[in-house]
């Protein structure tokens, strides 16, 4: 093995250019799939970094009948779980709430927040770095109010000072700060404070399933395990309280499997197959090299046969080349994976992944690195190997004996199929990603984003809260939108439920004088509540009616505007202006709401490939506590926030205003994921289409070369340089066409998965021009690669052809 080390290094040297050429494909190959691993790994499979963080998991709550889906589980039943259970060290429960703090000397500001047992950090062994953490006192009934701090609030919100024992206002009740919990800790799922969950009269109810539920797992305990102890016990709730729990599971979940399941995985593993499909292009061309290099070296490996070598002595030596060549690439391939992970994690950083979410590379990563590596130049190694270690000794010594055959030729070019066929897909898959970023940003042109800022406020208004009733929260709109209106630079001013491409609220809807064939199952649409100048201000034209007026929404005037899409849905033949219609929530039918009038479309669901028609309803109808905020400014409207701010904090100190940003902001963070994971695939499929051309180029260029004696023949017979032009290029169109063949099958499969995890804008997953784009472009370059080599061999005198063997 040493000798046949030497011997490599030998001809690595001797071979420099063609050795660089490998190892530059490999490393790139290498290098993708490494990064892509290490991202899926983080996202899958690494336990969350804290103590015993392998056994740490999530437990929810189901309906038998729809296992699918979890949803929360009640405070009696967890306290009968935490009792029961044999196979948890620990279980604690958490209920999820979006907080104010406020204070005098402090704007308020809005955060997530935790409600957790006073043992959930204690289970994960995370105590705070200042102050103390939740003791059983906290948690009991009546017990005074008490917050522990994230460490960036602490930072942001009070400059690292001292704040133990600080009294401030959470959600308008006196809280006391106890503790700051350690940079980077934001357990489970970005929270930024926590407070000690007690109980309340509505939590003692066991239909109330609002508990989230996170578990320490006894050493040796398998989740199939914990799963059948508290399957046991649910089995058991159901039997002794059949109102609350009859058809009611339990499901114990690791955290990849709770927080990064559905559309996420799919996604994180289509990259992974995709850059499998990298490599498997990188491997074909290389092997293809290879096979051309065997060509050259049958005299050689002839030779040792004839000395005596052994046909395992000539794989041997042969694959211990190929290993050595992809063993360089992989060093090549794990400085890109190290620059690919970084640079994947500092793009994502703000865009909400849950704070343990560590993109870098462990053992197994490096593990799967080392295979791959070592692994590849197996692969790519053998079957070269092993032909060229089929020897028929009275002919191959000779040196004019020709390389190659039917049998060769047929491999290499199926290679070369498989590259493009691989190649098509990724591709499709990035052309598809591009195409839905830029769809995106033209979602509703007419909204003109660069001059509209946009803002998000939340009225606090459960029983007992200041803006509880429908009235009080229409008073405060009425006092806002014309103080803000009156700002330097502001030229409109709207509120509404839903900002342009965020979505809808759903209802049931019924017409008058047409039944529902089945009242439980209404057809669903989209409603937004809004005050009256929204539509003028977004500047979404009326197409047909009018618009709302100030009166409207009143007792006795409750109207609606629909979008076009609407009409054309429920009044395919007819006007829908003067029809009455009315929103259903919860079974529960609300007032008859005459329709006024027709708007332009507004794509309020830009990811849904079946969304949802849109009404308009005036707020004085439906006024809601979660309302955001446009306001329409001549000028740059960044410059209009902290006016904006000053504003609402004048009305009520204790009222944040949040989400501030521009419409184009808004826009981009919407869809962030096109940005990013476009530009993955883009990387992937301009890296696949790169060694695709530069190995049919090999390929035909090979061909070509062996069939130099051939081409003197047949120039010597009366062939004309066309002749022999089409002769070359037949082969690689051939091969092109059969890729793209097989390619484009694989492409609308995996455009498909694409638009069904949301990942497609505004386009359809068949979109005609990514699909003919790709096909004008793998062919453009396929004939420029196929018609290099033909228009070298045109040009060869025949007397030099038939010379060269």
């Amino acid at each position: 093995m040493l000798k046949d080390l030497r011997f490599a290094l030998r001809m690595l040297r001797t071979h420099r250019w063609f050795s660089l050429a490998v190892i530059v494909t490999l490393g790139l190959g290498i290098g993708i799939n490494t990064t892509v691993f290490t991202l899926v790994n983080a996202v899958l499979f690494k336990p969350v970094p804290i103590a015993g963080g392998e056994r740490l998991v999530t437990v929810s709550g189901q309906l038998l009948t729809e296992t699918e889906q979890t949803n929360g589980i009640s405070w009696p039943d967890y306290l009968d779980y935490a009792a029961e259970n044999q196979s948890f060290e620990a279980l604690e429960a958490m209920i999820r709430h979006r907080a104010v703090i406020s204070e005098n000397e402090n704007p308020p500001e809005r955060y997530s927040m935790a409600a957790i047992t006073p043992g959930m950090f204690g289970m994960i062994k995370t105590p705070p770095l200042n102050g103390r953490s939740f003791g059983p006192a906290d948690g009991e009934k009546g017990a005074e109010h008490v917050i522990l701090l994230g460490h960036h609030i602490w930072q942001k919100r009070y400059g690292g000072a001292d704040v133990l024992g600080r009294s401030v206002r959470l959600n308008g009740q006196p809280a006391t700060i106890i503790g700051v919990m350690p940079a980077g800790f934001r357990f489970p799922d970005n929270e930024d404070l926590w407070t000690a969950l007690r109980p309340k009269a509505e939590l003692e109810n066991r239909a109330k399933h609002s508990l989230e539920l996170f578990g320490l797992l006894r050493p040796g305990v398998s989740i199939t395990e914990a799963n059948s102890d508290l399957a046991v016990i649910a089995a058991r709730l159901s039997t002794y309280f059949v109102e609350t729990n009859e058809n009611r599971g339990i499901i114990v979940q690791t955290f990849h499997e709770a927080f990064n399941g559905g559309e996420i995985r799919i996604v994180f593993l289509m990259m992974l197959a995709a850059v499998g499909f990298v490599l498997l292009i990188a491997c074909a061309n290389v092997a293809n090299m290879l096979f051309g290099r065997a060509i050259g070296r049958s005299r050689e490996i002839s030779l040792r046969a004839a000395l005596g070598a052994s046909r395992w002595q000539i794989v041997r030596q042969l694959l211990v080349e190929s290993v050595l060549l992809s063993s360089i690439g992989g060093l090549l391939g794990l400085a890109l994976a190290t620059v690919g992970t970084h640079a994947f994690d500092l793009v994502t950083r703000d865009v909400g992944r849950p704070y343990w979410l560590a993109f870098s590379m462990d053992w197994v990563a490096l593990t799967y690195f080392a295979m791959i590596a070592v692994g590849s130049g197996i692969v790519f190694g053998l079957m070269p190997a092993f032909r060229a270690s089929r020897i028929d000794l009275n002919t191959a010594i000779k040196e004019s004996a020709p390389g190659g055959g039917s049998g060769r030729n047929r491999l290499t070019g199926a290679l070369v199929i498989l590259q493009f066929a691989l190649t098509v897909v990724l591709l499709a898959s990035a052309g598809m990603m591009v195409r839905s970023f830029f769809a995106a940003q033209n979602l509703n042109a007419f909204v003109r984003p660069d001059t509209l800022l946009t803002a998000r406020l939340q009225l606090p208004e459960k029983e007992g809260q200041r803006y509880h009733d429908l009235e009080t929260r229409r008073q405060f709109f009425d006092q806002l939108l014309p103080r803000v209106a009156a700002l330097p630079g502001v030229t409109a001013v709207t509120t509404t439920s839903n900002l342009p491409g965020g979505g809808s609220g759903a209802r049931g809807l019924e017409i008058d004088g047409r039944p529902n064939p089945d009242p439980k199952n209404p057809p669903r649409v989209g409603m937004i509540t809004q005050s009256p100048n929204y539509l003028s201000t977004i500047e979404a034209p009326i197409l047909t009616g009018r618009g709302f007026h100030e009166s409207d929404g009143e007792p006795g005037r409750e109207v609606a505007v629909v979008s076009r899409a609407f009409a054309a849905r429920f009044w395919p033949n007819a006007s829908p202006l003067d029809q009455r219609i009315r929103l259903i929530e919860n079974d529960v039918p609300g007032e008859w709401l005459t329709i006024i009038g027709i708007c332009a479309d507004i794509d309020q669901q830009p990811s849904e490939a079946d969304a949802l028609p849109i009404l308009h309803v005036p707020y004085r109808q439906d006024s809601w506590g979660w309302m955001g905020i446009a306001v329409r400014t001549v000028a740059d409207p960044v410059q209009q926030a902290r006016a904006l701010r000053g504003v609402v904090q004048d009305m009520d100190p204790d009222l944040p205003l949040f989400q501030v940003e521009t419409m184009r902001e808004l826009i981009e963070h919407q869809h962030w994921f096109l940005n990013i994971f476009g530009t993955v695939f883009g990387i992937f499929a301009l890296t696949g289409l790169l060694m695709a051309s530069v190995g049919i180029y090999g390929v035909i260029a090979q061909t070509t070369a062996r069939r130099t004696r051939e081409i003197g023949v047949r120039m010597a017979l009366g062939a004309t340089t066309g002749n022999i032009a089409r002769l070359v290029l037949r082969r690689g169109l051939t091969q092109l066409s059969i890729g793209l063949a097989i390619g484009l099958i694989g492409a609308f499969a995996s455009t498909r998965l694409l638009g069904s995890v949301g990942f497609l804008v505004g386009i359809s997953p068949n979109d005609p021009v990514v699909f003919i784009g790709i096909t004008l472009l793998l062919l453009g370059i396929g004939l420029l690669a196929s018609w290099l080599p033909a228009r070298r061999a045109a040009r060869i005198s025949p007397t030099t052809a038939l010379r060269s063997e």
